[in-house]
Formats: C-alpha cells, structure tokens, sequence
C-alpha cells in the first residue's frame, strides 16, 4: 500500500517523530545515491551518510516551507540534498591538501625507495619462512603449506588425507609451535601468532 504522503507531509509538520522515520525509509536510497554522486572522489561514505543525514534534518527543520503545489516531495528534499552535498564538497575540497609539483615529486621518490626496501625485507621475511617450513615433518608441511598457503580448508585437508579434522587442528597446533620455536632459536624474535 502506497503512503499518504500528503498526510506525511502534515504529521511531519506537526513534528510527528514517525513521519520523518517514513520520509527516511521512502527516500533515503534516492538521497543517498544523490549525495554519493555529488561527493564522489572528495570524501569518504562517513562524509556522505552524514550529508544525507543532515538533509533530514533539514527537510524535519524547513518542512514549513515546502510547497506541495511547486513540486513532489521527493523533488523537494532531492534540491536540499544537493545544495547540501555541494556545500559537503567545497568543505571537503578545501580541506584537501594541495600539493606543489615539487612536493609530489618528491613523495614519489619516497614512496619508491621505501617499496623498494620493504620489498627486500617482505622477501626477506618470506625466504625466512619457507625455511621453517621446511623444518616441519613431512605430512605437517603438507597440512600447513595446504591450509595457509593454498588456502584449503581443514575439512578439505582432513578428507584428502584421510585424516579427522581434529588430527588436522592437532598437526596445525604442532606446527605454529614449531614455527614459533625455530624463529624463537633463529632470530630472536616470534613471529607467529
């Protein structure tokens, strides 16, 4: 059953709480896409829920000053939506920092000199693990390289090897304790969690 929407309309000048929250169900999808449309690429969905938040509480605050005879609801609180998303993005736009060309130059060297360093040490790290893993026993370094590494399941595992799944969950356990003991010995440090 289609609302009343003129009736709406005269609970939510009476202020009726329930009215607004129909107003909200009704239109919030065409409200929202507007204002995501308008903000797209200036801020992020928190910016926009919050816009279109405000427009509610705009249409519950200006409801008086709506004309039914000028235009549907849905146009009326459409317009507040996007002179209220609009004055979201200069707010947004100015708070986004502009940089010289220099600056972004230099970033970018940055950026590429630390990618480079942290790819070295994630191979590093990686070459590290490979190591401990292959201190495992034979049918643990199965299980563990099936589960973290190839991303099987523990029922899958469990099935394919004819083992129960709480033997698979025991072999696991056994192997992040070898694991974490090897680094432990090896560098000093635990890196399994």
């Amino acid at each position: 059953m289609e609302p009343d929407i003129g009736a709406l309309i005269g609970q939510l000048k009476k202020k009726k709480e329930f009215a607004l929250e129909q107003v909200m169900d009704i239109y919030m999808d065409p409200v929202y896409s507007l204002a995501s449309t308008i903000l797209r690429g200036y801020g992020q969905t928190v910016d926009i829920e919050e816009c279109v938040q405000d427009v509610f509480i705009d249409a519950w605050n200006k409801i008086s000053e709506y004309d039914p005879g000028r235009g549907k609801l849905k146009t009326w609180l459409l317009i507040l939506c996007k002179y209220k998303a609009l004055s979201y993005k200069r707010r947004l736009s100015r708070q986004n920092r502009v940089f010289k060309i220099e600056d972004l130059k230099r970033e970018s060297q940055q950026i590429e000199a630390s990618n480079v360093e942290a790819s070295f040490l994630a191979k590093e790290e990686r070459q590290k693990i490979i190591e401990a893993i292959r201190s495992l026993p034979d049918l643990d370094r199965q299980i563990f390289l099936r589960v973290y590494i190839l991303d099987e399941s523990i029922e899958e595992v469990s099935k394919s090897l004819g083992l129960s799944r709480q033997a698979v969950d025991n072999r696991l356990w056994r192997g992040r304790k070898a694991l974490r003991k090897y680094f432990k010995n090896t560098e000093g440090r635990d890196i399994i969690e």
